[in-house]
């Protein structure tokens, strides 16, 4: 029987990225308030963990180095054709190793911190400052609360087709939970977690059918890495690109699954094993009445306002169940941040600035960015001045055979400030760290220019393409008629 306290200085429901690192800030700042976190799986980390980001990238970094092994001739390494052994079991094992501690980490210092109850359960809103908590054994309890905070996040969304097998379509979710590798998949989707998948799984030999209902892919991201993306995929041996296609029906057919779609008016079939849905998320608001408690709510998630506060000033949102935030585990971390130093204050001090945002898909390539993009610095008037770097002229990347892609600026044109960043290249995920420094410390060409990087390193792109600009900007300068005359006048002084 977990103990529940009748009353709590702080609720939060949901252990995710958005709710747990608020309960040990939060915690630590006031040893003497008592916090519970709710949460339907008992164990802190949220989708993220569990179902998202970790157990994709354990699977990523196995089809990286499958990549990596068929690449070894181009280094002088000679292997035969079989040189590998895809082992399914290991990647489990290992995904089931690397959760473990890394709840178990989250779990201790959450502990040690002393003044937060941990409970395994669903709560929902009794009224404005109440939840009800029911637990596995169907018990209940009614919990008051002074803040609550609600960190749910989002679930993935199916949609509804005909046929008698469209109870087999499974999530990210059910995939990560049974771990089986079929031998041919459909994909649903042409978002980040679609594409990720197809990329990896494929790599990892399963035979991928990508069913995409226009002709393009990534539709939020930086164009030119979206068709990149786009063409390799349209040349892996492993996967069919079903493009400009929609579904119709989802059958049971000779132990299998058949999708009946249409492709430019003309009805095709295709025969599979699963089927994966990914075409996008909703908020997890469902049975949380949030209602209850004077909680404004809309399909895209709970309304509030620039600093995470609800409609009841003593209730706060964070991460995917918050309508329009970017849909990001760091993200929410950067926000939990922002919630728990208000929470102490007891006033709303600090608010997030989501225009310095950064983020990487894992794809293959990798694709990151930081900052604006450069049609939404063009949607807010901005005046801009735009260029990239190919990484096909520097050095590291020519040595690890990496010769491709490229790291763009989106610069202020006023204040030279690099107010977005957007890379394209298989170490993304690694320059992503100093493109977010960049954006978030709102530094210039030249303060890029003034600093110095080691060489050869693929890091040393961000001052190549910075003294590529400034170059640029000032030949233009020099072009100016009064420029000239001043330049002359001094030379005579």
């Amino acid at each position: 029987m977990q103990n529940i306290k009748q009353k709590y200085d702080l609720v939060i429901i949901g252990a995710g990225p958005a709710g747990t690192p608020v309960a040990i800030e939060y915690a630590k700042l006031n040893s003497d308030k008592s916090i519970v976190l709710v949460d339907v799986l008992g164990e802190l980390g949220g989708e993220c963990l569990f179902q998202g980001c970790i157990p994709s990238k354990i699977m990523e970094a196995s089809a990286k180095h499958i990549k990596e092994l068929k690449a070894l001739k181009d280094f002088g390494v000679g292997m035969k054709d079989t040189h590998y052994n895809l082992i399914w079991d290991k990647i489990k094992q290992r995904k089931d190793d690397i959760l473990s501690r890394r709840t178990t980490a989250a779990k201790e210092l959450a502990n040690s911190v002393g003044n937060i109850d941990i409970i395994k359960g669903f709560a929902s809103f009794e009224s404005n400052n109440s939840i009800k908590i029911i637990l596995d054994d169907k018990s209940e309890s009614i919990v008051e609360f002074e803040k609550a905070l609600v960190a749910t996040g989002s679930k993935s969304v199916v949609a509804s087709y005909g046929g008698d097998a469209t109870d087999e379509i499974i999530t990210n979710d059910k995939f990560f939970h049974d771990m089986q590798l079929p031998k041919s998949l459909s994909i649903i989707g042409s978002g980040a977690i679609a594409i990720e998948f197809t990329q990896i799984l494929s790599t990892l030999g399963v035979k991928i059918n990508l069913f995409v209902r226009g002709n393009k892919i990534l539709k939020n991201l930086d164009s030119e890495a979206s068709e990149y993306i786009l063409n390799i995929l349209q040349n892996e041996a492993n996967v069919n690109l079903v493009l400009e296609s929609n579904i119709k029906e989802i059958n049971y057919k000779d132990e299998q699954l058949e999708i009946t779609y249409t492709q430019n008016d003309e009805v095709k079939k295709l025969l599979c094993d699963k089927v994966l849905s990914a075409i996008g998320r909703k908020p997890n608001i469902d049975n949380l009445k949030l209602e209850n408690a004077n909680v404004e709510y809309a399909k895209k998630g709970i309304v509030t306002s620039s600093s995470l506060q609800t409609t009841n000033k003593n209730i706060f949102a964070n991460g995917d169940v918050v309508e329009n935030f970017p849909k990001f585990a760091h993200t929410a971390q950067y926000t939990a941040h922002i919630i728990a130093q208000n929470l102490f204050l007891e006033h709303n001090l600090f608010k997030p600035n989501f225009d310095k945002n950064s983020w990487v898909l894992f794809s293959m390539p990798n694709i990151a960015m930081a900052g604006l993009s450069e049609d939404e610095a063009k949607k807010r008037g901005i005046e801009i001045i735009v260029d990239k770097f190919e990484f096909n002229t520097e050095a590291k990347s020519q040595i690890e055979n990496e010769d491709f892609g490229y790291l763009k600026f989106i610069v202020e044109k006023s204040s030279k400030k690099i107010i977005g960043i957007s890379i394209l290249h298989n170490e993304a995920n690694n320059l992503a760290s100093e493109a977010s420094l960049i954006v978030a410390k709102e530094l210039t060409l030249k303060d890029l220019i003034d600093t110095i990087h080691p060489h050869p390193t693929i890091g040393e792109s961000y001052v190549m393409l910075a003294k590529k600009m400034m170059g640029e900007i000032m030949l233009k300068k020099l072009d100016n008629p009064v420029v000239q005359i001043i330049l002359k006048f001094e030379r005579l002084l």
